[in-house]
């Protein structure tokens, strides 16, 4: 039986805040809004039907060091317009992370929640 990943998750202090921004910058469409809920939480999508959903980080819920744990991966055409864009949204990114080679360009930076996100683009698609 074939699996596909439906949706990634990412705590968020202040989550309509963090939805616009992947709204904003990234087109992502809000699929299921529950603001209202306890905690309150949004599923945004992608094209191809991917999503993130962005929680509300419940008081007192323990931070992580995201460098080793975990990111969100975001397939773009263009590395340096979006590092670009980004940067110019005040984001800073990593220095020390960079890739260019043959296989992918890719950068990382993070989101206005702190939140690790790295932008790529394959030169050949991934596993290949």
């Amino acid at each position: 039986m074939p699996v596909r990943i439906e949706h990634f998750a990412l705590f968020a202090q202040d989550p309509a805040t963090l939805k616009d921004f992947y709204v904003q910058t990234f087109g992502l469409r809000v699929i299921v809004d529950n603001a209202s809920g306890a905690p309150p939480g949004f599923f945004l999508a992608d094209e191809g039907g991917t999503a993130l959903e962005i929680i509300g980080r419940p008081a007192g819920a323990e931070e992580v060091n995201q460098r080793y744990v975990c990111h969100l991966a975001l397939l773009v055409e263009d590395i340096a317009a979006m590092r670009a864009k980004l940067e110019g949204m005040g984001l800073t990114f990593e220095t020390d992370t960079i890739v260019d080679n043959d296989a992918m360009t890719t950068c990382f930076f993070r989101d206005p929640e702190g939140n690790r996100i790295q932008i790529v683009k394959r030169h050949r698609p991934l596993g290949s």
